[in-house]
């Protein structure tokens, strides 16, 4: 039988002064991607380094990018719009934006491509992306005729009009931006219905800016035509990621503290910077300090109480961890507006549910049309703990359940911790220079614990 592996993450009662918050990982990917597109040397000044932005790197290589890695910075020299697979597997991992970026890509090229994925991107929903982009020309099938990874694409996008829903995934849509300056024609792409996190596709607008490519849109972004335009070298920075934040957020919310986080300012269109406004209602301070960087939170009550709701429509990311938060708020805590999470790693708002209850926690899902939305929580001021949980193959969920843990009585043992690297790779070492103790444990059985 395998070992079991999970982290035994012990109760906590004070943090420490600072913690270093990691860059940016949608800034990141997206300013490798415009590199990797452009006529020339570009520089991404402060990116992040872990599992996905690796996955995009590899992924754009594949097509012909050179990119270059230094300490703090990457080199990029671009294919100038030129799509050459060296090899014909491309394989996304678990990375979504990865997969759905270059299957657009790859319409663009002369030669066939191959798509792929692991076992959980390869259940993940495509089928949206696959119909768009064959309504602009594209010649793609299913591998397995079943609108999921993997696809082989044969190219052929020449641009026009193609309709998406906007309450599926951003990504859908921002695949299809990157790919439109090189399509022969202007590309028009209609939002249909509510445009959930809108935030993202502000964040790829913003690059395709700075890679000097012309568009337009309406006032609520539901129509966005990008012409037929070349990717121009830039240099980007990047800024420190408010989700990767989110979770120290939480924990100077939970906990007494001054805690200064470096590395962060309020100068980024991400969503999840909502997690500030919605703890400052809370009751923490939060001094923001953009020309260090730097955000500092006082937190003088410790004991959180009142009754708060919350939309995340702009930021679903920040589910999980407010989740973590809402368990300990004596009063009524809800969330509203997470539908989308449902398609992510995994369907986060079930899985934050299911693994709170087995902590004792009060909360109810709130299910619209048989869609997990948000959750409602009555909180106490700690649990008793000892439970086994688990991160349901989801990095983000684990940290959550991380957090959650700190003001448990007793231990908890929480699979999945391996996972931190998709996206904040110094999160064990950020929390261990706050104070919190935590150590590897491994089973032989299923009854071992």
């Amino acid at each position: 039988m395998l070992p079991l592996k999970y982290l035994a993450v012990n109760p906590s009662n004070y943090i420490l002064h600072s913690a270093y918050i990691p860059s940016s990982k949608p800034e990141t990917q997206r300013a490798i991607l415009a590199a990797s597109l452009a006529d020339g040397k570009s520089i991404i000044n402060n990116d992040l380094r872990c599992l996905e932005t690796s996955t995009m790197k590899e992924a754009c290589r594949r097509i012909g990018a050179r990119i270059i890695e230094e300490p703090r910075r990457l080199i990029i020299y671009g294919t100038g719009g030129k799509i050459s697979p060296e090899k014909k597997v491309i394989d996304a991992l678990g990375s979504g934006l990865v997969f759905r970026v270059i299957t657009a890509l790859t319409c663009h090229s002369d030669t066939p491509a191959v798509i792929s994925g692991d076992a959980i991107l390869r259940t993940r929903v495509m089928e949206p992306l696959l119909n768009s982009l064959i309504e602009l020309g594209g010649n793609i099938t299913s591998v397995h005729m079943n609108g999921k990874a993997p696809f082989i694409n044969w190219g052929g996008y020449i641009g026009g009009e193609c309709e998406i829903e906007g309450n599926i995934s951003s990504q859908f849509i921002t695949a299809i931006l990157f790919a439109a300056p090189l399509a022969k024609k202007s590309t028009t792409v209609k939002i249909k219905g509510e445009i959930l996190s809108l935030s993202y596709i502000r964040q790829t607008l913003e690059v395709l800016a700075i890679a000097g490519i012309k568009f337009k849109h309406n006032e609520n972004f539901s129509k966005i035509t990008v012409f037929p335009d070349e990717y121009s070298p830039a240099e980007y920075t990047i800024t420190g990621d408010y989700t990767s934040c989110s979770y120290l957020v939480a924990v100077a919310t939970l906990f007494p503290c001054d805690l200064i986080l470096k590395n962060i300012n309020s100068k980024s269109l991400q969503g999840e910077q909502a997690i500030l406004t919605f703890v400052e209602e809370m009751g923490v301070e939060v001094i923001r300090n953009d020309q260090k960087n730097e955000i500092r939170l006082i937190n003088r009550k410790g004991l959180l109480t009142g009754n708060y709701e919350f939309n995340v429509s702009n930021c679903p990311n920040i589910v999980p961890t407010l989740a973590s938060i809402g368990i300990y708020v004596n009063g009524c805590f809800r969330v509203t507006g997470g539908s989308i999470t449902r398609l992510h790693k995994s369907p986060r708002i079930k899985a934050m549910v299911n693994e709170l209850l087995k902590l004792g926690v009060n909360i109810q899902p709130l299910i619209i049309n048989d869609v997990y939305d948000g959750f409602e929580i009555h909180g106490a001021s700690s649990y008793s703990g000892n439970c086994r949980l688990s991160s349901w193959g989801d990095h983000r969920i684990f940290m959550s359940l991380f957090v959650a843990s700190l003001r448990c009585q007793q231990t908890n043992y929480i699979d999945g911790y391996e996972d931190v690297h998709c996206s904040f790779p110094s999160f064990f070492k950020e929390f261990e220079q706050l104070g919190i103790t935590f150590k590897e444990m491994i089973y032989q059985s299923e009854s071992a614990y």
